[in-house]
């Protein structure tokens, strides 16, 4: 393409800098970690300057912010640094809050972000540590925004609750026996009191009422902007994914015999990247979609729609032997198509999860419990520490790195939503390295 091989002198700190992606190298020297290069949207992100930070230690130009007494950015990053300098392999860490330093017309103020960190260890010949790769992708929009959502559903559900004891108050005063309470007192003192009760409650009622629609009011706007913020995914970020993707690859096509090892590495990598974006924005759009589609109740053949997602898994290359031990499933109403996201999502974790065992065993099955169907999906694989139980269905939240097991940290919140929407619960067991069990509840009737 355009001109011979011999004629281009490819300038890779050029390209380095250029790249649109959170980069930092760094001199694998603890505690001190110093920076030794940046790229331009590093820059841009932590409001700093390449010129500013060269030479100088990580945690001395992006330090805790001093006014959150519980901050454990410094901490998290230090124990990950210190793991790949240990272990020679990447480590990916959870999405971390890390405030920022900016400067202001009032002085130097904190910023609060969210990041989702992953280091990368660059080894020599010998296979010692030479750099660390510091890779971020800041998610301070998406994270406020669920956050956001999450307040003002709980808003939501404590004003319901509160006006179901009002309610319940206001019919034990309608169902006073007035004629029994009127022969044993004054009979005017007692309707005053009474309608003195009962204006008391109709006034509180009232009250509540107005906070359950500021509430739904402050609810619609959280959900147009977040119909925005997918809508800015989809549209603008997936242009200069393209870009991303498509230079690259012309870049190794036309070059690739003039880079070293090192150079063509690190093309890969920024190709494999651009993928997995890619892959999390297609995650994210579908998560948001959800939310707003209406669900197509038909009755489901439950064993009909897991059979068919085995067979999608028997025609796959897998690493390990799969054992699929599938129950006689309850059939359900529901709507087909999400319903089988949920099996397509649980099913597939479960695999990806057992890939490390010689013989993964993985069992799927309902039972009846009180008004609902509960099924569950069983597997013998890596399994998680309960203890981190309340990250397991958030957005982008993952409880194993990617360098161990890969994906985007949406399947399971996608679950969820989905399950909600159907007026059941999801809910996980497992213990390490023992497995995990899935489980997810729709009403028979609902």
């Amino acid at each position: 393409m355009g001109l011979e091989n011999s004629d281009i002198e490819i300038d890779h700190r050029h390209i380095f800098h250029a790249a649109p992606i959170l980069f930092l190298v760094l001199k694998p020297n603890p505690p001190k970690y110093t920076i030794l290069d940046a790229t331009d949207a590093y820059c841009a992100a932590t409001q700093t300057k390449r010129s500013e930070i060269i030479n100088r230690g990580l945690f001395e130009v992006l330090p805790d912010n001093p006014a959150d007494m519980n901050a454990t950015g410094v901490s998290n990053l230090r124990m990950s640094l210190n793991s790949v300098v240990e272990k020679k392999q990447p480590h990916k860490m959870h999405i971390q809050k890390y405030d920022i330093q900016v400067t202001t017309e009032n002085g130097i103020c904190f910023e609060e972000r969210f990041w989702n960190p992953k280091n990368s260890p660059v080894l020599d010949q010998k296979n010692e540590v030479l750099y660390i790769i510091h890779h971020v992708e800041d998610v301070t929009a998406s994270v406020s925004m669920q956050n956001e959502i999450e307040k003002k559903s709980k808003l939501i559900e404590e004003n319901d609750a509160r006006i179901n004891l009002i309610l319940n108050a206001l019919l034990k005063f309608t169902t006073l026996d007035f004629s029994e309470r009127l022969k044993t007192t004054d009979k005017g003192d007692e309707l005053d009191a009474i309608v003195v009760g009962l204006n008391s409650v109709i006034d509180e009622l009232e009250n509540h009422i107005q906070l359950l629609k500021n509430s739904n009011i402050n609810l619609e706007y959280a959900n147009k902007e977040l119909d925005s913020f997918s809508y800015s995914v989809s549209h603008d970020l997936r242009a200069p994914l393209r870009a991303i993707n498509g230079y690259s690859q012309v870049l190794m096509e036309d070059y690739g015999n003039k880079l070293d090892e090192d150079g063509k590495k690190t093309i890969n990598t920024i190709i494999k990247n651009a993928f997995k974006m890619g892959a999390l924005i297609d995650d994210l759009l579908t998560f948001s979609r959800v939310g707003k589609q209406d669900l197509k109740k038909v009755t489901l053949s439950m064993n009909s729609i897991v059979d068919s997602i085995i067979r999608e898994f028997t025609n796959q290359e897998q690493k390990n032997t799969i054992e699929f031990i599938v129950k006689n499933l309850d059939d359900v109403e529901g709507d087909s198509s999400m319903i089988k996201q949920v099996f397509t999502n649980l099913i597939s974790n479960a695999a990806k999860y057992s890939g490390k065992k010689e013989k993964a065993i993985i069992e799927i099955g309902s039972h009846k419990e009180k008004e609902n169907i509960v099924y569950y999906v069983k597997d013998n694989g890596a399994g998680f520490d309960m203890k981190y139980y309340n990250k397991l269905f958030g957005v982008f939240q993952r409880l194993h790195s990617s360098s161990e097991f890969e994906g985007t940290g949406v399947g399971l919140a996608l679950a969820q939503r989905i399950i909600k929407k159907h007026s059941g619960e999801v809910w996980a067991e497992a213990e390490v390295d023992k497995g995990a069990c899935f489980y997810f509840s729709i009403p028979i009737k609902y």
